[in-house]
């Protein structure tokens, strides 16, 4: 056994493992590598199979509400109570900062007034929501808008065309 030092008041005495403790930990390192390459590369329960019986199992139990443009090109939310009041925080948060929160227009066009520049109908306002506008598509001197589509996606652009399509009168339904 070897002497004890002291480190700040400290004694250390630095004796070694004992022999079962080291002979353990070796022994689960060998474990988890040989349990690794086996599931892995031996078992029929691979991650890519995993990863789809739970994806399969969540939309089984929280199904993804598919949002269609109605037949005749209309918002499938464009009178839901609901869906506008979201629309107008999805609005607020997401579009103000080019639109203001109330629609009236900052950077971006206002959307409360009777001029749509890029088109009123819900497709059209649906499209450019979506696939935005370039710098070269811009007109009357404002600035580009990014694409939605990503970002937001279909459901949450419905909710803000419901919002915009209460507010504004401008916005059709049909062509």
């Amino acid at each position: 056994m070897k002497v004890p030092k002291e480190v700040d008041g400290i004694y250390q005495a630095d004796n070694p493992m004992p022999y079962w403790w080291t002979t353990v930990w070796l022994i689960t390192i060998l474990f988890s590598i040989v349990y690794s390459i086996y599931f892995h590369y031996f078992s029929d329960w691979p991650q890519e199979r995993a990863y789809a019986v739970e994806a399969e199992e969540h939309e089984k139990k929280f199904p993804k509400a598919q949002f269609v443009m109605n037949e005749d090109g209309s918002n499938p939310l464009r009178d839901n109570e609901v869906a506008i009041a979201e629309g107008q925080k999805l609005f607020a948060t997401t579009c103000g900062a080019c639109h203001k929160p109330d629609g009236t227009g900052l950077v971006g066009p206002n959307l409360m007034d009777k001029e749509w520049i890029h088109g009123n109908t819900d497709a059209e306002v649906y499209e450019v929501i979506m696939k935005g506008i370039s710098p070269e598509k811009a007109k009357l001197n404002r600035g580009a808008m990014p694409p939605h589509e990503k970002s937001l996606g279909t459901e949450k652009v419905y909710k803000i065309m419901a919002w915009l399509a209460k507010n504004n009168d401008s916005l059709k339904k049909v062509k």
